[in-house]
């Protein structure tokens, strides 16, 4: 596409490193708002809060999107949004934040599994090596505890999940919405899930929830997920994909961990040695399948 090839490295270097700072903080923010609200209650309310921001866009941009987008549009927003986001929050009850950055790295290997298996995407000999290390990396993440003792959390498989459906969801908006303009496509996206989270929101008993002081942080925290890391965080990444490829955009995974730790460290967080190590093994993963293409 034309507007891939006139996009400067530079720039789509600077719009990946955004989107790491802003995903990468997005975990913190989960811990911060299950101070006050379930996990369901915190899934629906970032989408929400996604879904009210873009009112606006939506209804200057709807005239652009055809009849036979809005399921595309449907499948994009519970793989890319709704059903990560309600993943997270279940893995934040019972994972540090800086873990499920960190297990976020998984995303780019799912994306190009997907391709592979599903999108006709050309294999690579040397991407199969890439793939194994960076399922070393994995496991190596799910079972590691301090000094490599062996600390499987099985609350870690939804990161997983998740990590699994983003990989769906960069090839859906790939290949069924790269026409539209990113704000378009993300607007309609968030038209289509926003009505479902209000009722998981009314489902759950969030409008039940005192709106005291104990409770307005992690309101905010909620808030702030959805017009960050939902909102602005995949309009950001569709125009990413736009420019380039589902794999490059996916590589601000290597980012998001550092991020993520680092939020988790001045949070106090115990980080362990062996969850670095096997990190570092994952993004050694994921940079040799990038390398092979």
């Amino acid at each position: 596409m034309k507007t891939t090839e006139s996009k400067s490295p530079l720039l789509v270097f600077l719009a990946i490193l955004l989107l790491s700072l802003i995903w990468g903080s997005s975990f913190i923010l989960v811990k911060k708002s299950l101070v006050g609200y379930s996990a369901m209650q915190v899934g629906a309310l970032r989408i929400f809060a996604a879904a009210v921001f873009f009112i606006p866009f939506f209804w200057q941009r709807r005239k652009h999107i055809a009849p036979e987008q809005w399921k595309p549009l449907m499948w994009a927003g519970l793989t890319g949004n709704m059903l990560p986001a309600l993943l997270f929050s279940l893995a934040g009850q019972h994972l540090s934040s800086a873990l499920s950055g960190m297990l976020n790295a998984f995303t780019p290997l799912f994306a190009l599994i997907i391709g592979l298996l599903f999108f006709a995407q050309k294999f690579i000999i040397k991407q199969t090596l890439g793939i194994l290390i960076g399922l070393i990396g994995c496991i190596g993440l799910l079972v590691s505890g301090k000094g490599f003792e062996l600390d499987f959390n099985v609350h870690a498989l939804w990161v997983v999940l998740a990590t699994l459906l983003y990989g769906i969801n960069m090839h859906l908006v790939k290949t069924k919405l790269s026409g539209l303009h990113p704000l378009t496509s993300t607007s309609g996206i968030f038209m289509m899930i926003g009505p479902i989270a209000l009722g998981i929101m009314a489902f759950s008993g969030f409008f039940s929830v005192p709106l005291d002081a104990e409770h307005l942080w992690p309101l905010l925290a909620g808030i702030g997920l959805g017009f960050l890391g939902s909102a602005l965080g995949m309009l950001l990444f569709n125009q990413i994909i736009r420019w380039t490829t589902a794999v490059i955009a996916s590589s601000v995974t290597y980012l998001i961990p550092i991020v993520a730790v680092g939020w988790g460290f001045f949070d106090g967080e115990a980080i362990y040695f062996s969850q670095i190590f096997f990190m570092l093994i994952l993004l050694a993963g994921i940079y040799v399948v990038n390398k092979s293409k």
